[in-house]
């Protein structure tokens, strides 16, 4: 059931990937993050209405999904076209200064201009332990986090094992 009070505006990007395809079949309208890439979009058959900027215009608030890093360039644009953004968990909590989970500190982040929504890993810990301390009255907790294992190699690494010939 769709949220009441907030309506998706728009879907911005750079490809014509099936994600952008499937946006699309649901007629969100598609606008193109970077000018440059709007030619590559519209010959992938991707129906675009408009630029990010021309998005900007449109809505209160930006819920910035780009890849770690570049939340951080799209932010400079947010703030001068005066939109609230979110950013997800792989930016830096600087970027924002403050660092979302609801049961932790909503009221904290109402009204702030800017927030990033910690990683997955990183609510779970601030729900176990919030409530630890909320209930038991813990002051110190240690924790250890147990991953699944991906298969995107790094450097030789793999999310936690180490491949050596």
């Amino acid at each position: 059931m769709p949220k009441q009070d907030a309506k998706l505006i728009g879907v911005s990007d750079v490809v014509a990937d099936y994600r952008v395809k499937m946006a699309m079949k649901k007629n969100y309208p598609i606008y193109c993050s970077v000018p440059d890439k709007l030619p590559d979009m519209k010959k992938q058959g991707v129906e675009v209405v408009g630029t990010l900027e021309d998005l900007l215009k449109k809505v209160d608030v930006m819920v910035d999904c780009t890849p770690a890093g570049l939340g951080a360039k799209n932010k400079v644009m947010y703030d001068r076209a005066g939109v609230k953004s979110v950013f997800q968990g792989g930016e830096k909590h600087e970027l924002t200064g403050s660092s979302f989970v609801a049961q932790c500190n909503y009221e904290e982040n109402l009204n702030k201009p800017a927030t990033r929504v910690v990683s997955c890993n990183t609510t779970g810990i601030c729900r176990t332990v919030g409530t630890l301390e909320n209930t038991l009255g813990v002051k110190k907790a240690r924790v250890v986090v147990f991953r699944r294992l991906t298969f995107r190699l790094i450097r030789g690494l793999m999310r936690g094992l180490l491949f050596r010939s």
